[in-house]
């Protein structure tokens, strides 16, 4: 009895230890957001130095003229994540079927509906012998 306690108690103390090392220190995660925050600070900023210079090339020169550059319109941004990535990927795989040809030509059309009624005649021809082959099975057999 007191081997069976002492056994349930160190295992016990096992779950307890891993749970306790499955938990993040609030330092470290304190430190993480730190510097994630920090990272963004700095990416902000530049985003909006780069924006300030952006404008001042947009600025009239003394004659009067606006120099134009060629600048992001709008460029769609794929969202992260797998199953996002995968759903916009089949999306467009889907649209680029969509929009190729099949049978442009009509001979290529005549002989798609050539085949595809070959191909019934014979799931039919196969069908009666498979027919014929269970009549011929169900004869009557009284004993």
């Amino acid at each position: 009895m007191k081997v069976v306690v002492v056994m349930m108690m160190c295992v016990c103390l096992e779950w307890i230890q891993q749970y306790s090392d499955s938990l993040i220190k609030a330092s470290s995660l304190q430190q993480n957001i730190d510097q994630f925050m920090n990272d963004y600070d700095t990416q902000k900023e530049e985003e909006a130095e780069r924006q300030k210079e952006e404008a001042e090339h947009q600025q009239e020169d003394e004659e009067g003229w606006v120099k134009v550059t060629k600048g992001s319109r709008g460029v769609k941004v794929r969202p992260h994540s797998e199953t996002a990535n995968e759903r916009t990927l089949q999306k467009e795989k889907k649209k680029k079927e969509r929009k190729e040809l099949l049978n442009f030509y009509t001979w290529q059309h005549r002989n798609t509906q050539k085949e595809y009624i070959a191909e019934l005649r014979k799931k039919f021809e196969e069908d009666k012998q498979r027919i014929a082959v269970l009549r011929a099975q169900r004869k009557f057999r009284p004993y």
